[in-house]
């Protein structure tokens, strides 16, 4: 193993980045311009600038005006435009400690038996986040899953599975194979799963870039970043080379504060949330492996 290092992300700067992006609405856009007159808050991003802010362990500013701007999305009969929408919301306001007006139960329950029918040819890696967010959902209490041992999403991952290793296919990247691993839950995996996503893992990690998106790829971005880390703490393993991923991730942060998606890309909170969550996923690792070296 590839000798640690701490990653060397500004924490302060990223901080000061996300309260940068707040609204007079309470609601998040990362692509907020006051001085343009574009104050667009959104769901997604609203969620993003609060897991950065929990993470970074920084007070939410007036939380009673995030509240009451994300229960002002729901419709009048308890569900939400998008299920992205409805997902960022609601946990944004289970984050906050806070519920919506209305109960969303059924609205989910519509979405849950949509994403999870069969059908023909799909965007795998869209219906997986989709599924993931239905079981993030369900995991907060907002509807109770089906009364069966099944889990309910099993067979919508039998069939995204790529059979060279990983999820989604035809072609399976690291970010999509741990959302698939969330949504089944790394204990749930069975024998020959759980050896092909840590065959997959270890196929995309590199000395240089930490992770690859793909065992093929030349190029890493936060997302493999992150779902490499996620997908190694799931199945209780060590990165190969945590010292490469933390360059990398810091070379993800921009002048601004934030992280973008890969290398001179523009800073997003998404990115920011994904790159912060996989700096202390490595902290984690770093931290263990000390504790094991002492042992």
């Amino acid at each position: 193993m590839a000798g640690l290092s701490t990653v060397r992300l500004d924490r302060e700067a990223a901080g000061r980045y996300v309260l940068s992006r707040r609204t007079p609405l309470g609601g998040y856009s990362f692509y907020r311009t006051p001085e343009w007159g574009v104050e667009e808050p959104n769901a997604p991003d609203t969620l993003a600038a609060l897991e950065c802010l929990q993470m970074l362990d920084w007070p939410i500013p007036e939380p009673e005006a995030t509240v009451a701007w994300l229960r002002g999305l729901q419709n009048d009969d308890g569900g939400y435009p998008t299920l992205t929408i409805g997902w960022a919301a609601l946990r944004a306001l289970a984050l906050l400690g806070a519920a919506p007006d209305r109960s969303p139960a059924a609205w989910l329950d519509e979405h849950a038996e949509a994403v999870g029918r069969p059908t023909g040819a799909r965007d795998w890696q869209g219906t997986l986040r989709e599924a993931l967010h239905v079981t993030e959902l369900r995991r907060i209490g907002i509807s109770a899953p089906p009364e069966s041992a099944e889990d309910p999403f099993s067979q919508l991952l039998d069939a995204a599975r790529d059979p060279r290793g990983g999820w989604a296919r035809p072609g399976a990247d690291l970010e999509t194979t741990a959302v698939a691993v969330s949504i089944a839950g790394p204990s749930r995996l069975t024998a020959e799963e759980r050896s092909d996503a840590e065959s997959f893992l270890r196929h995309c990690e590199d000395q240089v870039l930490g992770m690859r998106l793909t065992p093929e790829s030349r190029a890493t971005w936060v997302g493999a970043l992150w779902g490499g880390l996620e997908l190694a703490q799931g199945l209780e393993l060590q990165p190969s080379y945590p010292g490469a991923v933390g360059a990398c991730l810091a070379d993800l942060q921009r002048a601004d504060g934030g992280l973008g998606a890969r290398h001179f890309a523009i800073s997003t909170l998404r990115d920011t949330w994904r790159g912060l969550d996989a700096a202390q996923l490595l902290d984690h690792f770093q931290i263990d492996q000390l504790q094991e070296d002492k042992s």
